[in-house]
């Protein structure tokens, strides 16, 4: 890994997305959003230098630093042996197959396999979609309508004086056809344009037109302009608006899922490489408690009781229970990373054994506090996330305040028209300009009290307050993030020395225990458990200087996802996935998920 610096100088702006505030001289949210920051870094001691994390000084160590290599070499082997370690049977009763695996490979399958990880990369083209549907109220239709209409019905028939006035009978057919274009414009406008044939033939008796059949032709262009209530670009683009929003949370979301997944990769990684430790410990505690427990069974006719023979029996069966359990606990840690991972080469089905190939580092980071909460808030999906909700509100808000306005629409319409014995010189006389129709209306509406905009506008300033509380918060829960994160790369890192320390002084006590054991003529009872038990601190010892290891490795990981930079540290660039076959997911499910399949 190296040495890793931590923090770099930035600038923060709201300028990679849509503004949240649209609404003029809202100065209050204006102050809150650009606080938020100040706030939480007013009280950060101020400074430039980077901080490298540092370790308590080895005393013990420099007083053994003599016989160092040799105590370094008693006790359980590190890093463990891979292959040399006891799996038995796997549960298809064969035996235990090992597969080696690396960190890095284990992060780059994740990502390109993991199934959360596959479905958060779906979203994105998904809203996309949103998007375009959004855009698509905008497009223009074109419409067309054809009728047939064939009328015979009886009708009532005046009398004046006597006289009839009309017939009895309205017999006629009719034909309409008519098509045109209609589309909505941006300021909320409605406009068309279509044309229109119809062909009326009169069948009743005792009524003759002029012309019979007749063919009449129209032209009609007409536009419906909201002159208050939603009149203007913003109102009207808020749906497209949103739905991108929408977009690029599902962005944020999945690099929030990514950065997520590296860390529970690692940790899950180490945690294996821990198990793994942790059996090649309790083996050597099984092989050092057979040596005692036979040495007592041989004296057992000279100074050992039946009681102190038992003990150490009792002590080496716990330690052959210790080592079923860490068995165990390899297999879980093992399947747990490989349903991370997802490898189809070795499904979670699979019987396979992860066997990690890395060691864990011990490098030291070096950090600026103010430039990692800098980072943190600049780069963490979740800020982002929230500024995108503070402009959400904004444009609901801005609807809701048009919302309140009356309804008057301006309506404006012209028609051209022609009649004749056919269609082409009814279009003729249309041509001709002779008939033109105009409409011009305006359509008035407004609630009495207008409770429900009123209301509907309140709730949308108060949910426009709640978004910036809560980016407020958000904020707040990164620089806790990443402070919590550093804090815990510190203390793992002074743990390690800490744990080491004390690991060589059991190495120590277990050594002059071996030496008194070789000058001494006789091995008593007491002696031979005074050596189990400082074998068993051994290895307790040497197993929490393993965990701090792990643990510093993992809060390093954590740290990564607390400033948002996982991606940028494995070299992960984000990648959308625009179209997949349903099809080609339920066959590589079934391909993947069968009983039986090896790796």
């Amino acid at each position: 890994m190296g040495t890793v610096v931590v923090g770099a100088a930035l600038i923060l702006s709201l300028a990679g997305c849509a503004s949240p505030f649209s609404v003029e001289g809202d100065q209050a949210l204006r102050r809150r959003v650009a606080g938020a920051i100040d706030r939480e870094l007013a009280e950060v001691p101020p400074g430039r230098q980077l901080i490298e994390t540092t370790q308590p000084p080895p005393t013990i160590e420099t007083e053994l630093a003599s016989r160092r290599e040799e105590l370094d070499t008693i006790g359980p082997v590190v890093p463990f042996a891979a292959g040399k370690l006891t799996m038995g049977t796997d549960l298809a009763g064969e035996q235990q197959l090992e597969v080696s695996v690396s960190l890095q490979s284990a992060i780059e399958t994740s990502v390109r396999n993991n199934l959360s990880i596959q479905i958060a990369r779906l979203q994105p083209a998904i809203n996309e979609s949103t998007v375009v549907a959004a855009e698509a109220a905008f497009d223009a239709v074109f419409f067309t309508n054809v009728n047939w209409n064939s009328t015979d019905r009886p009708q009532a028939v005046a009398i004046v004086g006597g006289t009839p006035i009309g017939v009895g009978a309205q017999i006629n057919n009719q034909f309409r056809f008519d098509t045109g274009i209609r589309k909505k414009l941006s300021s909320g406008a409605q406009v068309f344009v279509f044309t229109e044939l119809s062909r009326f033939n009169n069948k009743t008796p005792g009524v003759t037109l002029l012309p019979d059949p007749s063919w009449n032709a129209a032209i009609n262009v007409g536009i419906t302009q909201p002159l208050l209530r939603g009149f203007g670009a913003n109102v009207n683009t808020a749906t497209i608006r949103i739905a991108r929003n929408i977009e690029r949370r599902s962005v944020q979301q999945l690099r929030s899922d990514l950065l997520l997944l590296l860390e529970q990769v690692e940790a899950a990684y180490w945690n294996l490489v821990f198990a793994w430790q942790e059996l090649a410990t309790q083996e050597w505690l099984l092989e050092a408690g057979i040596e005692v427990r036979d040495v007592m069974d041989r004296r057992r006719d000279f100074d050992t009781k039946l009681a102190q023979y038992s003990d150490a029996v009792a002590t080496v069966e716990t330690r052959k229970a210790n080592i079923i359990s860490a068995r165990r606990a390899i297999r879980s840690a093992s399947d747990k990373l490989k349903l991370l991972i997802n490898d189809g080469e070795l499904t979670v089905g699979s019987e396979g054994l992860l066997v990690p190939s890395d060691d864990m580092v011990e490098a030291p980071i070096r950090y600026n506090l103010t430039e990692a909460v800098m980072t943190g808030v600049a780069e963490r999906p979740e800020v982002e996330a929230a500024i995108l909700n503070i402009d959400d509100a904004g444009i609901r808000q801005m609807l809701a305040d048009n919302n309140r306005l009356p309804l008057l629409n301006l309506s404006a319409q012209m028609g051209y028209y022609g009649l004749s014995t056919n269609g082409g010189d009814a279009y003729s006389e249309l041509f001709k300009g002779g008939f033109i129709d105009y409409l011009l209306g305006l359509a008035f509406e407004w609630p009495i009290g207008n409770r429900a905009a009123e209301a509907g506008f309140r709730r949308s300033r108060l949910q426009r307050s709640a978004s910036v509380i809560a980016y407020q918060r958000t904020v707040q829960r990164v620089v806790f993030d990443v402070k919590d994160a550093l804090r815990d790369c510190i203390t793992n890192y002074e743990l390690i020395q800490a744990n080491r320390s004390s690991r060589i002084a059991a190495a120590e006590n277990l050594r002059t225990l071996k030496v008194e054991e070789e000058t001494l003529a006789a091995l008593t009872p007491e002696f031979l458990n005074l050596k189990f038990q400082r074998q068993d601190r051994l290895a307790q010892a040497q197993s929490s200087e393993i965990q701090a290891l792990v643990n510093y490795n993992q809060s390093v990981a954590s740290l990564y996802r607390a400033m948002g930079i996982g991606l940028a540290m494995n070299r992960i660039e984000l990648e959308i996935v625009n179209d997949i076959d349903p099809d080609d997911v339920v066959a590589s499910t079934e391909r993947h998920a069968r009983p039986g399949d090896g790796p």
